[in-house]
């Protein structure tokens, strides 16, 4: 099967692949502000709670998304970066933020995310309040 890129056109709408971290709530509301989230328990059963981080970021990587999450650890595990190949993942630096402060500064962070997603090939990024982010890897 091909791989396809994540490195998106201008032309084509960004998705996003949202970690179980983030919880539905979140998603939904990214959803309802009218971007294309999915959601981790519809490609994995149980909540994909057996689902080591690289396999869904791979997943989400092969589907050309943008990743989600809160789990700053990934930054620093060799297995998760290695399938974060061709891709971009997006991390709130403030892991632990409520459901609210979670949809809101992603919501703050979307120009940023889509000129990140559309300039680059590859990032671990922090999301930051005010809709600032900042490449942490490579």
């Amino acid at each position: 099967m091909p791989r396809t890129s994540s490195r998106t056109s201008s032309d084509r709408p960004l998705e996003f692949f949202f970690d179980r971290s983030l919880g539905k709530i979140s998603a939904h509301r990214l959803r309802d502000a009218g971007h294309t989230v999915h959601l981790i328990a519809d490609f994995y059963s149980d909540d994909a709670q057996q689902i080591g981080d690289s396999e869904w970021i791979a997943e989400g990587c092969r589907r050309g998304w943008a990743l989600l999450t809160k789990d700053r650890r990934i930054r620093y595990r060799t297995d998760e970066l290695a399938a974060l190949t061709d891709g971009h993942l997006f991390c709130l630096a403030d892991g632990n933020a409520t459901l609210d402060i979670i949809a809101q500064r992603f919501l703050e962070a979307m120009p940023a995310i889509h000129r990140a997603a559309h300039r680059t090939n590859v990032g671990f990024w922090h999301v930051h309040p005010g809709g600032r982010i900042n490449k942490m890897w490579p």
